[in-house]
């Protein structure tokens, strides 16, 4: 399922440390970071993921960045869903 984050930084520096040394390597098997966008300022950050729940991302995200950033998880239907160079499961 796909499952969007808005990320809320509570600590700046701490936030663009991670965004400086993150490795895609080292997300944990079953989820996939499809995108991310962090803001001028780095108050706040964007993701799309694959996972295997809302509720497992959560957990996941707040486990790790829990210090740095709220993490406000939510579901996004694949028909609502658009991710360029992937192929559409229904449409709209």
């Amino acid at each position: 399922m796909y499952a969007a984050v808005i990320h809320t930084v509570k600590d700046r520096k701490g936030w663009d440390e991670v965004l400086r040394s993150f490795d895609p390597a080292s997300i944990a098997e079953g989820f996939e970071l499809l995108a991310t966008g962090t803001s001028e300022d780095t108050a706040r950050t964007i993701c799309l993921w694959r996972a295997p729940s809302v509720e497992a991302l959560q957990k996941m995200l707040d486990k790790g960045y829990g210090e740095l950033a709220v993490n406000d998880c939510f579901g996004v239907p694949d028909h609502y869903a658009y991710v360029a160079g992937q192929q559409q499961t229904a449409s709209v």
